[in-house]
């Protein structure tokens, strides 16, 4: 019986061990993984054109705001949010929409402007 319980033990230890390891490594796919370039190619002027990437990134924003109750910079809004995600995407438009919704949980030197981080 014992042999029995350590043959599981093992079997189930090598079993785990790979997949956390792929679990590790985040993947992201649909519209969070579109570049911000495509995003400022369809977003418009005003970052709306383009409803798939927004629901994308309002998702995020609240899953991982709900969660985790992280600090983020203040919110406008779903314009604002549009809005400061075409300005990232600008400044940085070889990166994802993914790291333009993460940047609304990272603290910078212009948190304490009048517009919020940027």
């Amino acid at each position: 019986m014992r042999l029995l319980i350590a043959a599981l033990s093992v079997g189930v230890s090598v079993m785990i061990v790979p997949s956390t390891r792929l679990m590790a490594q985040p993947h992201v796919t649909g519209a969070g993984a579109e570049s911000c370039a495509d995003f400022i190619r369809k977003a418009g002027p005003e970052g709306l054109s383009d409803p798939a990437s927004l629901q994308w990134a309002l998702g995020y924003i609240t899953g991982r705001m709900t969660a985790t109750n992280a600090w983020h910079r203040p919110f406008t809004g779903p314009e604002g949010i549009a809005l400061d995600l075409l300005t990232y995407c600008q400044a940085h438009p070889f990166r994802q929409l993914d790291d333009a919704a993460v940047s609304f949980f990272e603290r910078n030197r212009y948190c304490r402007t009048k517009r919020g981080c940027r």
